[in-house]
């Protein structure tokens, strides 16, 4: 799954989310940097967050919620909701 979204009103920043459900691998990157990498290969929650603020002047917290299926996870979609500064502005779902 992949998707990116912009942070911010006078200072933009572009958040790019990347995880391979198959292999396990997750990125996220804030204007091309990396900011968080994690290996998941086996998990028993069926929610992960990743927080994060992004902006230097104009400060925005990010969090990202990645949502598993119970049974079965690594061939079901996966849910992610997207949240800048408490509120929820986007969900996405896929593999």
């Amino acid at each position: 799954m992949k998707f990116s979204f912009e942070v911010g009103h006078e200072e933009k920043h572009t958040v790019e989310f990347e995880f391979n459900q198959f292999v396990g691998i997750l990125s996220i990157k804030v204007d091309g940097n990396d900011r968080i990498r994690d290996f998941r290969t086996l998990s028993f929650k069926l929610m992960k967050t990743y927080e994060f603020e992004v902006g230097n002047e104009e400060k925005h917290q990010v969090k990202i919620e990645k949502i598993r299926k119970l049974i079965l996870a690594g061939f079901r979609k996966t849910k992610y909701k997207v949240y800048i500064d408490g509120i929820l502005i986007k969900e996405y779902e896929g593999k």
